[in-house]
């Protein structure tokens, strides 16, 4: 019998290491098949890009890394005068979506969607607040503001009271706020843990976040390299200031730059028809409220507002939009007399009440 095995062992061992070659080709096919789809860990890697979005519910397997990538998963963790225009350019039209590197559904939190409606005239607003039940008076005891984002402004507003009136523009405006001011500090968190992590670590930076920060400070006019400004800028505005200026700015929705243009804040544009230094119009009301956040967490004006708010912010303190206001002399060539007519409003209409306000998911 050993006769017989020993020259079939002598074949084999010549046809040996062309099997491990097959093997090992075949093995190599294998691994170069796409992995499945896994589930991102919870600290900041890179993103997947191509033609998912940024609220893809299910992210896809890990790809290489391209020049221009389109989202971030983002880290969990604990957390009128010429100065005052605002120029609607491409890069500033950006603020409504974040530029290319939007955040995603569960960044730092989950972010509430807002949902669009355009009504046509005051009483048909004001029965959809009375259909989902929003009222003023609940979301001063605590509740939570319905995701409701106005389009536009009912050309017909002016036709109800002044109470009424003020009322409908400050029930549908606190919204669109709340919303912009979410994803501002969800950009602003992940900017806080970046500049501890670049303090700390600095060498654990992975590239897609530093593209994502040379993005954030370009949005926000500033030099990447310059974080602690960055931060000063990357904040939010409160609600009661935004509501008192747009209320002070467009009669509370009544003025024609807020009917036939959706312009609530007195932005004045500095190109486009008519022409330089008419009111600068807005495609939403959403669009608008970008502008005027924008404008006031980068203009060269608005420095002592974005100091105020450090300061606050520095002392754990809640961004009072009444004391805020009294940083802003230059929005307005009133100056201080503006700032007294803004806090009158405040005072008149109890909007301080909204600066603890937050958004309910339905």
């Amino acid at each position: 019998m050993g006769s017989s095995i020993w020259p079939a062992v002598e074949r084999g061992q010549n046809y040996a290491f062309a099997v491990a070659w097959v093997a090992l080709l075949a093995t190599g096919i294998g691994l170069s098949d796409k992995p499945p789809s896994f589930d991102v860990p919870p600290y900041l890697s890179l993103a997947p890009v191509g033609t998912a979005s940024a609220a893809s519910p299910e992210p896809p397997a890990l790809p290489a890394m391209k020049d221009r990538p389109e989202a971030l998963i983002f880290v969990r963790h604990e957390a009128g005068e010429a100065d005052d225009t605002f120029n609607h350019s491409a890069r500033e039209s950006s603020w409504g979506h974040h530029g290319r590197f939007a955040a995603p559904g569960n960044a730092v939190r989950r972010q509430v969607q807002l949902r669009s409606i355009n009504p046509r005239t005051a009483e048909e607003l004001a029965g959809f607040f009375r259909d989902v039940s929003y009222t003023l008076t609940d979301i001063r005891q605590g509740e939570a503001v319905p995701p409701i984002r106005l389009e536009r402004v009912p050309v017909d507003l002016g036709s109800k009271d002044g109470g009424e009136r003020k009322a409908l523009f400050i029930t549908a405006l606190l919204p669109v706020v709340l919303e912009i001011n979410q994803r501002v500090l969800a950009d602003r968190e992940q900017l806080l843990y970046l500049r501890e992590k670049l303090r700390s670590r600095p060498m654990s930076v992975t590239a897609i976040e530093r593209i994502w920060l040379e993005d954030l400070a370009e949005r926000y006019d500033t030099a990447v390299d310059n974080i602690d400004e960055l931060v000063r800028r990357v904040d939010i505005v409160p609600p009661s200031m935004a509501i008192a200026q747009g209320g002070v700015e467009s009669g509370w929705g009544t003025s024609a730059a807020a009917r036939t243009g959706n312009g609530l804040f007195g932005q004045i544009q500095v190109v486009g028809r008519p022409g330089a230094g008419a009111p600068q119009p807005f495609a939403s009301i959403g669009e608008a409220t970008n502008a005027y956040i924008a404008n006031l967490n980068t203009h060269r004006a608005y420095v002592a507002f974005r100091a105020a708010r450090e300061a606050l912010r520095q002392r754990g303190e809640l961004l009072d939009g009444y004391q805020l206001i009294g940083s802003l002399l230059r929005y307005s060539e009133l100056g201080q007399d503006y700032v007294r007519f803004v806090r009158q409003i405040m005072r008149e209409n109890d909007l301080g009440d909204f600066d603890r306000a937050r958004l309910s998911s339905f």
